[in-house]
Protein backbone atom coordinates (compact mmCIF):
# COMPACT_ATOMS: atom_id res chain seq x y z
CA UNK A 1 0.00 0.00 0.00
CA UNK A 2 2.85 2.37 0.85
CA UNK A 3 4.37 1.89 -2.65
CA UNK A 4 1.04 2.71 -4.30
CA UNK A 5 0.87 5.93 -2.30
CA UNK A 6 4.26 7.06 -3.60
CA UNK A 7 3.71 6.11 -7.26
CA UNK A 8 1.74 8.59 -9.34
CA UNK A 9 0.55 7.59 -12.80
CA UNK A 10 -0.24 10.41 -15.21
CA UNK A 11 -0.34 8.17 -18.29
CA UNK A 12 -4.11 8.45 -18.72
CA UNK A 13 -3.88 12.25 -18.76
CA UNK A 14 -0.90 12.25 -21.12
CA UNK A 15 -2.69 9.91 -23.53
CA UNK A 16 -5.12 12.76 -24.25
CA UNK A 17 -2.35 14.92 -25.73
CA UNK A 18 -3.64 15.93 -29.21
CA UNK A 19 -0.10 15.72 -30.63
CA UNK A 20 0.11 11.95 -30.17
CA UNK A 21 -3.34 11.04 -31.43
CA UNK A 22 -3.47 8.75 -34.43
CA UNK A 23 -0.72 6.40 -33.30
CA UNK A 24 2.22 8.75 -32.70
CA UNK A 25 4.92 7.68 -30.26
CA UNK A 26 7.14 10.06 -28.29
CA UNK A 27 10.81 9.04 -28.55
CA UNK A 28 12.37 12.16 -27.00
CA UNK A 29 10.95 14.57 -24.44
CA UNK A 30 13.33 16.94 -22.64
CA UNK A 31 13.76 20.58 -21.68
CA UNK A 32 16.86 22.19 -23.21
CA UNK A 33 18.26 25.75 -23.01
CA UNK A 34 17.91 27.53 -26.38
CA UNK A 35 19.42 30.75 -27.60
CA UNK A 36 16.59 32.69 -29.27
CA UNK A 37 17.20 35.38 -31.87
CA UNK A 38 14.67 37.72 -33.50
CA UNK A 39 14.80 39.28 -37.00
CA UNK A 40 14.56 42.87 -35.75
CA UNK A 41 17.16 42.30 -33.00
CA UNK A 42 20.00 40.54 -34.79
CA UNK A 43 22.62 41.71 -32.31
CA UNK A 44 20.60 40.58 -29.31
CA UNK A 45 19.43 37.19 -28.06
CA UNK A 46 17.82 35.58 -25.05
CA UNK A 47 18.31 32.18 -23.46
CA UNK A 48 15.17 30.27 -22.60
CA UNK A 49 14.39 26.69 -21.67
CA UNK A 50 12.35 25.02 -24.41
CA UNK A 51 10.70 21.62 -24.29
CA UNK A 52 11.75 19.46 -27.24
CA UNK A 53 9.64 16.47 -28.22
CA UNK A 54 10.30 14.12 -31.10
CA UNK A 55 7.39 11.96 -32.20
CA UNK A 56 7.16 9.27 -34.85
CA UNK A 57 4.33 7.56 -36.65
CA UNK A 58 5.32 4.00 -37.39
CA UNK A 59 8.68 2.47 -36.58
CA UNK A 60 11.72 1.03 -38.33
CA UNK A 61 11.03 0.33 -41.98
CA UNK A 62 7.36 1.14 -41.34
CA UNK A 63 8.20 4.73 -40.37
CA UNK A 64 5.72 7.11 -41.97
CA UNK A 65 6.35 10.49 -40.36
CA UNK A 66 8.49 12.34 -37.83
CA UNK A 67 7.51 15.50 -35.98
CA UNK A 68 9.86 17.69 -33.96
CA UNK A 69 7.95 19.95 -31.57
CA UNK A 70 9.06 22.99 -29.58
CA UNK A 71 6.95 24.35 -26.73
CA UNK A 72 7.45 26.39 -23.58
CA UNK A 73 6.12 25.98 -20.06
CA UNK A 74 6.40 29.75 -19.65
CA UNK A 75 4.33 30.59 -22.74
CA UNK A 76 1.48 28.25 -23.68
CA UNK A 77 1.09 30.07 -27.02
CA UNK A 78 4.67 29.27 -28.05
CA UNK A 79 4.49 26.30 -30.40
CA UNK A 80 6.62 25.38 -33.43
CA UNK A 81 6.92 22.11 -35.28
CA UNK A 82 8.97 20.42 -38.01
CA UNK A 83 7.35 17.51 -39.84
CA UNK A 84 9.05 15.16 -42.30
CA UNK A 85 7.61 12.18 -44.17
CA UNK A 86 8.85 9.86 -46.92
CA UNK A 87 7.85 12.30 -49.65
CA UNK A 88 9.69 15.41 -48.46
CA UNK A 89 12.68 13.78 -46.72
CA UNK A 90 14.80 13.86 -49.87
CA UNK A 91 14.63 17.66 -49.86
CA UNK A 92 15.74 17.72 -46.22
CA UNK A 93 18.52 15.24 -46.91
CA UNK A 94 19.85 17.25 -49.84
CA UNK A 95 19.65 20.62 -48.08
CA UNK A 96 21.27 19.33 -44.89
CA UNK A 97 23.76 17.04 -46.64
CA UNK A 98 22.72 14.11 -44.46
CA UNK A 99 24.24 10.67 -44.95
CA UNK A 100 21.22 8.77 -43.63
CA UNK A 101 17.97 7.57 -45.16
CA UNK A 102 14.48 8.48 -43.94
CA UNK A 103 14.34 5.51 -41.56
CA UNK A 104 17.49 6.69 -39.78
CA UNK A 105 16.33 10.30 -39.46
CA UNK A 106 14.67 9.85 -36.03
CA UNK A 107 17.95 8.58 -34.57
CA UNK A 108 19.80 11.58 -36.03
CA UNK A 109 17.31 13.97 -34.41
CA UNK A 110 17.39 12.24 -31.02
CA UNK A 111 21.19 12.06 -30.91
CA UNK A 112 21.46 15.71 -31.92
CA UNK A 113 19.25 17.00 -29.12
CA UNK A 114 20.72 14.59 -26.55
CA UNK A 115 24.06 16.21 -27.25
CA UNK A 116 22.51 19.62 -26.71
CA UNK A 117 21.13 18.41 -23.40
CA UNK A 118 24.23 16.59 -22.10
CA UNK A 119 27.06 18.61 -23.67
CA UNK A 120 25.80 22.16 -23.39
CA UNK A 121 29.28 23.66 -23.49
CA UNK A 122 29.89 22.25 -26.95
CA UNK A 123 26.46 21.89 -28.59
CA UNK A 124 23.80 24.59 -28.53
CA UNK A 125 20.44 24.94 -30.30
CA UNK A 126 19.80 28.41 -31.70
CA UNK A 127 16.23 29.35 -32.58
CA UNK A 128 15.87 32.09 -35.20
CA UNK A 129 12.33 33.51 -35.09
CA UNK A 130 11.42 34.58 -38.62
CA UNK A 131 8.46 36.31 -40.20
CA UNK A 132 5.39 34.64 -41.73
CA UNK A 133 5.05 32.14 -38.86
CA UNK A 134 8.41 30.57 -39.64
CA UNK A 135 11.45 29.77 -37.54
CA UNK A 136 14.71 27.90 -37.88
CA UNK A 137 16.65 25.83 -35.38
CA UNK A 138 20.38 25.51 -35.96
CA UNK A 139 22.48 23.14 -33.88
CA UNK A 140 25.81 24.86 -33.36
CA UNK A 141 28.96 23.07 -32.24
CA UNK A 142 31.61 25.18 -30.54
CA UNK A 143 35.12 24.21 -31.63
CA UNK A 144 38.42 25.61 -30.40
CA UNK A 145 38.63 28.36 -33.02
CA UNK A 146 35.18 28.59 -34.59
CA UNK A 147 31.53 27.58 -34.46
CA UNK A 148 30.12 24.97 -36.83
CA UNK A 149 26.45 24.52 -37.76
CA UNK A 150 25.78 20.79 -37.77
CA UNK A 151 22.14 20.65 -38.84
CA UNK A 152 19.21 23.02 -39.33
CA UNK A 153 15.51 22.33 -38.84
CA UNK A 154 12.91 24.44 -40.62
CA UNK A 155 10.04 25.13 -38.22
CA UNK A 156 6.46 26.31 -38.68
CA UNK A 157 4.39 28.04 -35.99
CA UNK A 158 1.20 26.27 -34.99
CA UNK A 159 -1.92 27.82 -36.47
CA UNK A 160 -4.82 29.09 -34.37
CA UNK A 161 -6.52 25.68 -34.16
CA UNK A 162 -3.32 23.85 -33.17
CA UNK A 163 -2.53 26.46 -30.52
CA UNK A 164 -6.08 26.23 -29.20
CA UNK A 165 -5.84 22.44 -28.82
CA UNK A 166 -2.37 22.74 -27.27
CA UNK A 167 -3.44 25.34 -24.69
CA UNK A 168 -6.67 23.51 -23.85
CA UNK A 169 -4.81 20.25 -23.25
CA UNK A 170 -2.03 21.88 -21.20
CA UNK A 171 -4.51 23.72 -19.00
CA UNK A 172 -6.60 20.60 -18.46
CA UNK A 173 -3.56 18.42 -17.80
CA UNK A 174 -2.18 20.78 -15.14
CA UNK A 175 -5.58 20.97 -13.45
CA UNK A 176 -6.02 17.17 -13.49
CA UNK A 177 -2.50 16.52 -12.21
CA UNK A 178 -3.05 19.00 -9.38
CA UNK A 179 -6.23 17.17 -8.36
CA UNK A 180 -4.42 13.81 -8.40
CA UNK A 181 -1.52 15.19 -6.33
CA UNK A 182 -3.92 16.77 -3.87
CA UNK A 183 -5.74 13.46 -3.43
CA UNK A 184 -2.40 11.67 -3.02
CA UNK A 185 -1.35 14.11 -0.28
CA UNK A 186 -4.61 13.45 1.56
CA UNK A 187 -4.01 9.68 1.34
CA UNK A 188 -0.50 10.08 2.75
CA UNK A 189 -1.85 12.33 5.49
CA UNK A 190 -4.34 9.66 6.54
CA UNK A 191 -1.69 6.94 6.46
CA UNK A 192 0.71 8.93 8.66
CA UNK A 193 -2.18 9.79 10.99
CA UNK A 194 -2.81 6.08 11.57
CA UNK A 195 0.77 4.77 11.50
CA UNK A 196 2.62 7.57 13.26
CA UNK A 197 0.41 10.29 14.77
CA UNK A 198 3.36 11.83 16.61
CA UNK A 199 5.15 12.38 13.30
CA UNK A 200 2.03 14.04 11.90
CA UNK A 201 1.85 16.41 14.86
CA UNK A 202 5.51 17.27 14.35
CA UNK A 203 5.01 17.94 10.62
CA UNK A 204 1.96 20.11 11.22
CA UNK A 205 4.11 22.55 13.16
CA UNK A 206 6.00 23.38 9.94
CA UNK A 207 3.16 23.14 7.42
CA UNK A 208 0.87 26.07 6.56
CA UNK A 209 -2.72 25.78 7.66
Amino acid sequence: MQENLIQIDFSQIESLDPCIQGGYKIIFNQEIPFMIKFPDQEDQSIVETIRVRIMILGNGKDLQQLTLELSSENDLFFYYFHTVDKDNFQVVKTNQKLNTDFFGYPEVCVKTFKRCQLEQQHFAPVLYIQQNARAQVSIVQTLEYKELTLITFEMIAGDEEIIKQHVYYKHGAVKSKFQILNAKIKDIHELVKVKNPQLLLHLQKYLPN
